[in-house]
């Protein structure tokens, strides 16, 4: 009786495997962009030049994949680390993101460190993606930008709701009171409508400083629509850190042309109650190769109020020097390139 059930246990078995082996598939993908560039920076009486990178996209690698665990359920990882092409240097750790994730019909869950609900608001809505001499003002008004945030719980709802989505996130403290380089807690969130040509978004969070008057409140609005021959969007931001708020409205606009797509914004910030303002105004254009490869090439002005001496910095070259009521000029021309 048991040699006759044997082939059965055994077809059985690898039925069983073969099922398994169906809804356990899984994927991971090597990515990345390398994006370098020469720039030049002015300020009152000074300026520097030298290669800059992340002109027109961050410069990151990273791993992530997606396991199928059957009955409409997966799971993911993300690891992505920014790096500096010019000098070769590595950010410490993969401190882009460091997720894992599990999805469904439900939505997503996602645990790790990861870009913060706010930011990705400024990001979205500026045709410079917030990079180089050109990028917004809008998430770095009033001291220390709140980009990434560690420790975080995120969940960002389903697709297919009719073009409307959300996402809520929190993020624990967990530094020790004496340490002020450790973010404190941030509750966030992000709710938008994206169909067909329109997309809007509005995101607000608050995180938590060692002191009431460190506390940092966030507010940003994005709207855009695309035409098809032209795109244009509307950024506003408030940031306020303490008793000091600082307040960003920003027109921006890319229009396609040929192989390539010009972009355009011009920017105003006001400090509530005090002269400390700025204006910046910034246009580029890229032009694709290829749909991994682009060559860049972008000009932007910034002009002080008399209580503000701001000036135009990216990543590699770092800002100049400047004088209250000062201008500051920069310009970038550069290649990247997606892996």
């Amino acid at each position: 009786m048991t040699k006759k059930s044997t082939p059965s246990l055994v077809a059985a078995a690898a039925l069983a495997a073969a099922a398994a082996g169906a809804h356990a598939q899984s994927s991971v993908t090597l990515f990345g962009t390398v994006d370098i560039g020469v720039a030049h920076v002015t300020g009152e009486g000074t300026s520097r030049t030298g290669l800059s990178n992340s002109g027109a996209n961050i410069s990151r690698f990273g791993f992530r994949g997606v396991e199928d665990l059957g009955g409409g359920l997966k799971a993911g990882f993300w690891l992505e680390a920014g790096f500096s092409p010019d000098t070769g240097d590595v950010n410490a750790g993969f401190n882009r993101r460091a997720t894992v994730s599990l999805m469904g019909g439900w939505g997503e869950l996602r645990l790790g460190r990861d870009d913060s609900a706010t930011f990705l608001n400024t990001l979205l809505f500026d045709p410079f993606l917030t990079n180089g001499v050109g990028g917004t003002n809008t998430f770095v008004m009033n001291g220390v930008p709140t980009i990434q945030i560690s420790n975080a719980i995120s969940y960002f709802t389903p697709p297919g709701l009719g073009g409307f989505y959300g996402q809520v996130q929190h993020a624990f403290s967990e530094r020790l009171n004496t340490d002020p380089t450790v973010g404190g807690e941030y509750n966030g969130a992000r709710f938008g409508y994206r169909n067909g040509g329109l997309h809007a978004s509005v995101s607000a969070a608050k995180l938590q400083g060692l002191t009431q008057a460190q506390d940092q409140r966030l507010r940003n609005v994005g709207l855009s629509y695309d035409f098809g021959v032209v795109q244009p969007m509307l950024l506003w931001a408030s940031h306020k850190r303490g008793d000091v708020e600082v307040r960003g409205l920003q027109l921006g606009v890319k229009v396609p042309v040929g192989a390539g797509e010009i972009r355009a914004s011009i920017g105003r910030y006001d400090t509530r109650g005090s002269d400390a303002d700025w204006r910046k105004f910034a246009i580029g254009y890229g032009h694709n190769l290829s749909k991994r490869t682009q060559l860049y090439a972008t000009y932007a002005r910034l002009n002080n109020s008399r209580g503000s001496q701001r000036a135009i910095g990216v990543l590699g070259v770092a800002a100049p020097a400047n004088v209250p009521g000062g201008h500051s000029n920069g310009y970038e021309v550069g290649m990247r390139h997606f892996f």
